[in-house]
């Protein structure tokens, strides 16, 4: 896979968790009493409705990268005539890498929505 077919995947997942993560707009004329802190901001991020459709994709792609290298392990040892190969280290990387870049990706949402809120809050007064 080359460098720019990994890039649009990357943006596309990107774009897709943040679509997910990123709780709908309440009601503007709400008021927020003080900033929201990064553990506030967190569990805001986590407990919403659109939150559980980005962990079952999470979940959805870690199958998908496990199945995948699955499948061209056995296409592979039932085809080739070469001594059997293993590639589970490299699809627990991939499996791995993939989850780690989901956590950046979500801590990176919550600090940004705190900042937000607390940018907004000091601007009020």
């Amino acid at each position: 896979m080359g460098v720019s077919e990994f890039t649009v995947m990357v943006l596309i997942y990107s774009g897709i968790m943040i679509f997910f993560l990123v709780p709908f707009k309440k009601n503007q004329s709400e008021e927020i009493k003080r900033p929201f802190t990064l553990k506030e901001s967190l569990l805001h991020i986590t407990f919403h409705k659109k939150a559980l459709l980005a962990l079952l994709s999470l979940g959805f792609l870690l199958v998908a990268i496990w199945s995948g290298y699955e499948q061209d392990v056995y296409h592979f040892n039932a085809h080739s005539g070469f001594p059997p190969i293993n590639s589970d280290s490299k699809a627990i990387f991939y499996m791995c890498a993939t989850l780690g870049y989901t956590v950046i990706l979500y801590f990176l949402l919550a600090f940004c929505f705190s900042l937000n809120i607390s940018k907004r809050k000091r601007v009020e007064f």
